[in-house]
């Protein structure tokens, strides 16, 4: 497992460039903890400034099958995620 540390605005960048639809992702933010399989990324402008939402079917939850991530809203409490991607090593990261 391939192992990085990044600033908010690179892990941001990590997100928006490496995660692709059926890849597996274990995300930390704002004290929640999502686990599952991405089915979209939505990069569409909200209100005329650009837009990154992520949605990922979250594994054996509790709470309900699918949870949009806004990942602009929230980028400043990510504190990190693993990224399983379907082909490729998988990357642990840390948010400095």
């Amino acid at each position: 497992m391939k192992e990085l540390e990044l600033t908010t605005k690179e892990a941001v960048n990590y997100l928006k460039e490496n995660v692709k639809i059926h890849d597996k992702i274990e995300i930390s933010y704002n004290r929640i903890f999502a686990e599952g399989e991405v089915l979209n990324m939505d990069f569409s402008e909200y209100f005329g400034e650009p837009g990154f939402k992520m949605l990922v079917s979250l594994d054996e939850s509790q709470i309900g099958s699918t949870v949009e991530i806004d990942i602009y809203e929230f980028a400043d409490d990510i504190i990190e995620f693993v990224h399983y991607p379907k082909k490729g090593e998988e990357v642990d990261v840390t948010v400095i």
